[in-house]
């Protein structure tokens, strides 16, 4: 029978893998930012992704311990 501790942080782990990557084409979206506007708009969203990643670092580690 399979650890659910274990079955749970990779549950978790690929979760965060998965944030990276929208944090990274977010980003990439950031790089034709035409006005300010436009600038603060992507900001926000990548201040969220990255607020959801460490999030999920928080719980990963939680479990790890």
């Amino acid at each position: 029978m399979a650890d659910p501790n274990l079955d749970a942080v990779r549950r978790e782990f690929a979760d965060l893998t998965g944030l990276f990557d929208d944090a990274a084409l977010i980003a990439s979206d950031g790089q034709g930012v035409k006005s300010l506007e436009s600038g603060r708009r992507q900001f926000k969203r990548i201040s969220r992704a990255m607020d959801r990643v460490r999030r999920h670092l928080i719980i990963l580690e939680g479990r790890l311990k």
